[in-house]
């Protein structure tokens, strides 16, 4: 017969998707320690597969890499908690706790990504995520200048507070400059954050 498709067997596509995932949950993990520096033989030993079998599943090392990223990316965006309506002090007190602590977990990899020359698909890629990452800010500041009262556009000086400490490099700052920890980042980025907006909003 000519022209038919066979359907794709779902205990295969399923066995797929979990070597995926151990791969590339072993990838995010291997990097917080090593960063970009992460050999894939690394990888494979804490997914407990093969090096080919990591290549079956991923082309390249750098497609490992991106993917890995992305996967880290994906889970900071999706830690942000969505504003209710409430107490809009509390709900930046959270998303500052959540900020923090996922950008500490990644730390290494922000430094090799912001300091290194990267492939052009990983630098394209990370271009990508930066820009996500402003609209985050652009969308907090407003969401918070618009929660507190404050008329019109919200200032940009706003915006960069915002950004400025939000940043996972703030983060970064406060775990090695200042020996503090996520909780101490977060702590600081709220009292900074929170006293830019009624500075702002004062006559």
């Amino acid at each position: 017969m000519t022209g038919t498709i066979e359907p794709a067997d779902p205990v295969r596509v399923r066995r797929v998707r979990v070597t995926t995932d151990a791969i590339l949950g072993a990838a995010r993990h291997a990097m917080r320690e090593h960063g970009l520096d992460v050999t894939v033989e690394e990888i494979a030993d804490l997914a407990q597969v093969g090096r080919r079998t990591v290549f079956r599943h991923f082309a390249t090392r750098d497609d490992l890499i991106r993917a890995a990223i992305a996967a880290n990316f994906a889970a900071y965006f999706d830690a942000i908690p969505a504003y209710d309506g409430t107490d809009w002090e509390r709900w930046l007190d959270d998303l500052a706790h959540r900020v923090h602590r996922r950008a500490a977990e990644a730390g290494l990899v922000i430094w090799h990504l912001r300091a290194r020359r990267l492939p052009p698909r990983l630098a394209a890629a990370y271009r990508d995520h930066l820009h996500a990452l402003h609209s985050l800010f652009a969308t907090t500041t407003a969401t918070l200048w618009h929660a507190a009262g404050g008329p019109g556009a919200p200032p940009d000086r706003l915006r960069r507070t915002v950004a400025a400490h939000l940043s996972p490099l703030f983060t970064q700052a406060v775990l090695l400059d200042a020996e503090g920890t996520p909780e101490f980042a977060a702590e600081s980025a709220t009292a900074a954050i929170t006293a830019a907006v009624h500075r702002l909003r004062a006559p």
